[in-house]
């Protein structure tokens, strides 16, 4: 049995149904920990029951949420994104995005510039101190954003490619760009974002975890001896956390900066899952506690976007897809995991993730 499940919960379910009902669900699955999606600037302007909805009106949304969680015995992590760009940002931030050597601009800050980490600790400060959250995680955009997307299976192989970044006139006046020392130069400021959002989730609120979505793979060079077994092989050499995103959650863990991390694992096939976890389990110091397996629902994974090119009928991960990876993910000899979402949890999935943890 797991000793936590968790559910991310993405804004069109906090939009769209009442908090008694998505509780009352999660609690049916055995959910003990829920991870809604808080960036009331991704809210500007949503449309919802054919009204336009307010910043403000999604966060009285997600307060009523966590009082729910809260009545029923439930926890409540904060996904926390402002690293992701919208132009509802104050225009000293949005103008922080990173550039691309070809000159197109990503929707991702800078985390290099000052003004767009004062930014964001700006917001998490003010998350900490008006929301009752019993944890903070990151969302999966605190990355050097090149022109690859997450998973590389969303295109055909002739269009695998990278982009560098960044080229915003912070770096071009302080980093060593396109030499040896770039990489880890990247690495190292999105590292001194983690380590000043810990530090001030720790002041703040000691005791809190903070935790973050990793992407996965690591490194492609763990995959080398399977390379066979993966589809997505070659595209995986253009998204590898650290050394093509600058993404070093593996160090942000060592460094004691957050307390476990969710890699992505979003697929059909069991053995990329296993594959996926076992490189965590490689690179981290108790994995059983500090990796908790991310696992998709529905649609988003990757061999979705495969058949879909190939013309071949699409897979989902339904309930016996579902029983498949979490027995696997057991077998591994791992304690706790996080589905990927709640807005494609079907009835059929409650009874299968209630079956993997005491209620």
């Amino acid at each position: 049995m797991f000793e936590h499940m968790a559910m991310w919960t993405w804004p069109d379910a906090v939009w769209g149904q009442e908090p008694a009902r998505i509780v009352d669900r999660l609690k049916a699955a055995h959910i003990d920990i829920i991870i809604p999606y808080i960036s009331r600037r991704a809210a500007e302007g949503a449309v919802f029951g054919n009204e336009v909805q307010s910043p403000e009106r999604y966060e009285e949304r997600l307060s009523a949420l966590v009082e729910e969680a809260h009545a029923q015995g439930m926890q409540v992590h904060a996904c926390f994104d402002e690293i992701n760009a919208y132009p509802a940002m104050p225009a000293e931030a949005y103008a922080c995005r990173q550039v691309r050597e070809d000159g197109s601009v990503a929707n991702t800050l800078c985390p290099a510039n000052p003004a767009a980490t004062a930014y964001i600790l700006g917001e998490l400060e003010r998350i900490l101190t008006d929301f009752a959250y019993d944890g903070i995680g990151l969302e999966d955009g605190y990355v050097y954003n090149n022109s690859t997307i997450y998973d590389p299976a969303n295109a055909g192989v002739d269009t695998y490619r990278q982009i560098p970044v960044c080229y915003c006139d912070h770096c071009r006046a302080h980093a060593p760009i396109g030499t040896q020392e770039w990489g880890q130069w990247k690495r190292d400021r999105m590292t001194e974002l983690i380590a000043a959002e810990a530090a001030l989730i720790r002041r703040l609120r000691p005791g809190i975890p903070f935790s973050t979505a990793a992407r996965v793979p690591y490194q492609q060079a763990f995959y080398t001896p399977y390379r066979e077994e993966i589809p997505y092989y070659v595209g995986w050499g253009f998204c590898a956390a650290r050394d093509n995103l600058c993404a070093d959650w593996a160090e942000w863990l060592r460094q004691g900066h957050i307390d476990f991390i969710c890699p992505m694992s979003y697929f059909h096939s069991s053995r990329l899952i296993e594959l996926q976890t076992r490189e965590c389990q490689s690179l981290i110091l108790d994995a059983a506690n500090n990796v908790w397996v991310g696992l998709g629902l529905d649609y988003i994974a990757a061999e979705y976007w495969e058949g879909a090119d190939k013309g071949n009928a699409a897979v989902r991960n339904d309930a016996v897809a579902l029983a498949r990876q979490l027995d696997l993910v057991e077998s591994l000899g791992q304690r706790n995991c996080v589905f990927f979402s709640h807005n494609f949890l079907l009835d059929e999935h409650i009874p299968v993730m209630a079956g993997h943890r005491d209620a």
